[in-house]
């Protein structure tokens, strides 16, 4: 069977021929304001999941250049398309809130990070690091805490499509830095980086207003202070021992998240 052999919302109804048959009374429930909210933002979590795409499309483009283990390269590869089938899931959720049908996102300018000054394998390892080991490892702990608010059946069957791709998408991240492809004095250059590199990913963590339908944890929206304390604990539980764990030396990236999360 392939990985797409089902649709997703088939793990709330195997027998609906369609999301719009599938009744959900978390969703159903919610006033005409809160669907128009929730709708909102799965609306742009589609187009953020396909600018996520492509940033695997450097990701792959990268280790394929400068050399990764074949499964590293599957995974990468794979991962461009499991985030449009992300982004497919969004948008299918922002038109069941909204009760109508399905808006593809609209196209948009992406942004590739420059990691300036550094090319050739330090610039293909630091995408790996970024995409992969902090950006994928950190979803997976966000996703894993909306599905223990979620009660809306529909929004807890896309959390569980999306967050089993993104364990593998983070698997990889770790897999290529262990890998002979990374030798030590890479290793010594991705250490001196993480204060950057976590600072490009977390920025708008630390923004000062609420998040959009903060509150609806029936729905899968965790607070702003939720996120950061989820994100907090995954890296200082699972990131940076990661790194330490493949040969990285986490310091530079404590203290990073000692003074940023004071």
């Amino acid at each position: 069977m392939s990985k797409r052999a089902r649709p997703w919302w088939s793990r709330v109804d195997a027998t609906a021929t369609s999301i719009a048959d599938i009744p959900d009374e978390i969703i159903d429930g919610a006033t005409k304001e809160d669907r128009a909210v929730l709708a909102g933002i799965w609306q742009e979590r589609g187009s953020s999941e396909l600018r996520v795409g492509a940033g695997f499309t450097a990701v792959a483009g990268h280790l394929i250049e400068q050399g990764a283990d074949e499964q590293v390269i599957a995974i990468a590869t794979e991962a461009i398309r499991d985030e449009v089938h992300h982004a497919q899931i969004a948008v299918a959720l922002a038109g069941r809130y909204r009760g109508d049908a399905v808006r593809w996102p609209e196209g948009q300018p992406i942004q590739m990070p420059l990691f300036s000054p550094s090319d050739g394998k330090l610039r293909a390892t630091l995408f790996v690091v970024a995409m992969c080991c902090i950006n994928e490892t950190l979803a997976c702990a966000v996703l894993e805490a909306q599905l223990m608010e979620a009660k809306s059946p529909l929004a807890r069957a896309g959390l569980q499509s999306v967050l089993s791709d993104e364990i593998d998408h983070g698997r990889a991240g770790w897999a290529h830095i262990a890998s002979r492809h990374v030798d030590a004095e890479l290793r010594t250059q991705i250490a001196a980086w993480l204060p950057r590199l976590l600072e490009g990913r977390l920025r708008e963590l630390f923004d000062p207003y609420p998040l959009p339908g903060e509150g609806m944890h029936a729905h899968g929206i965790l607070t702003r202070k939720e996120r950061q304390d989820v994100i907090h604990s995954g890296l200082v539980d699972v990131v940076l021992p990661g790194f330490k764990q493949v040969g990285v030396d986490p310091t530079r990236g404590f203290e990073w998240t000692k003074t940023a999360f004071a």
